[in-house]
């Protein structure tokens, strides 16, 4: 969250523009993911085990070649913009104007266990603002892949048709579900809670109306910039705790970009101040 007290600011026309980038984009990365089931991928991880524990953040080839591919689109076709991806991170500008804020798979350690619960995220930052993002989604609420799209100021849409964030009809549900991960948060006795494994796609199901809620402790950038326009678009609140305590979250810090992680909560008004303690 940045500590500007100045007005939003953005180009509508721009926004509704980069939606559409971003959603073709999103559908590619989803095309590549989808082609390599049912064949071999090449795991690492980034980080080291220690005593009995094996290391729990893995990349696979699989990350690297979505990456790659959106990266070179969007610098052949805005060759002006910056580039922010989950494995170059090392190589960002924060100079310009517009930010791609992309995480290739989220949820790859679901996505090399052969768990279909995972996503591709892409945001598009104007000045730190998300002004458009899509997430595409191995598992939807169609039950079937599709990407989630939408444009700050816009409505939210799926596979290019609006979509309606009502949720599916029910008679007689008293519980709905909270995705937070194990072991976070004090859990109200209302709720039933689901550890899912992919930021991005829970984002994309509270904003479609199948989740009532997610909270994640300390999401990157890349893991919350698509949804953090998916969310507000379908009349749902995104927020976030820093050093000033709980703020909308409508911009980004650009100058902590690459390193900004923040407590994030996206959920239906009705329930954000109980799900703010």
């Amino acid at each position: 969250m940045s500590d500007s007290t100045e007005p939003i600011t953005f180009d509508a026309a721009a926004a509704a523009e980069l939606e559409q980038f971003a959603y073709a984009m999103a559908a590619e990365a989803g095309a590549v993911i989808l082609d390599t089931l049912g064949q071999k991928i090449v795991v690492s991880y980034k980080d080291e085990g220690y005593g009995d524990r094996a290391p729990t953040n893995p990349v696979s080839d699989a990350d690297k070649a979505v990456e790659a591919m959106i990266e070179e689109r969007i610098r052949t076709l805005f060759p002006d913009h910056s580039f922010l991806g989950e494995e170059t991170v090392d190589s960002f500008d924060s100079a310009a104007e517009f930010t791609w804020a992309v995480d290739p798979i989220d949820g790859t350690q679901n996505f090399v266990n052969g768990i279909p619960f995972y996503s591709s995220s892409i945001g598009v930052l104007q000045n730190g603002v998300p002004i458009a993002g899509a997430v595409w989604g191995a598992s939807t609420h169609t039950l079937h892949p599709g990407v989630y799209h939408a444009h700050r100021g816009g409505s939210l849409r799926f596979d290019g048709e609006p979509l309606d964030t009502d949720g599916r009809a029910t008679d007689g549900r008293l519980r709905r579900i909270v995705a937070v991960p194990i072991g976070n948060h004090a859990r109200a006795a209302k709720w039933d809670y689901r550890s899912l494994g992919s930021t991005a796609l829970e984002g994309a199901l509270v904003a479609a109306g199948v989740l009532a809620a997610a909270r994640n402790p300390d999401p990157h950038v890349w893991d919350v910039a698509g949804s953090a326009v998916l969310v507000p678009a379908s009349g749902r609140e995104i927020w976030t705790r820093g050093k000033n305590g709980w703020e909308p979250l409508d911009r980004f810090d650009l100058d902590n970009l690459a390193k900004w992680r923040q407590l994030v909560l996206v959920s239906d008004p009705s329930i954000v101040e109980e799900l703010k303690r």
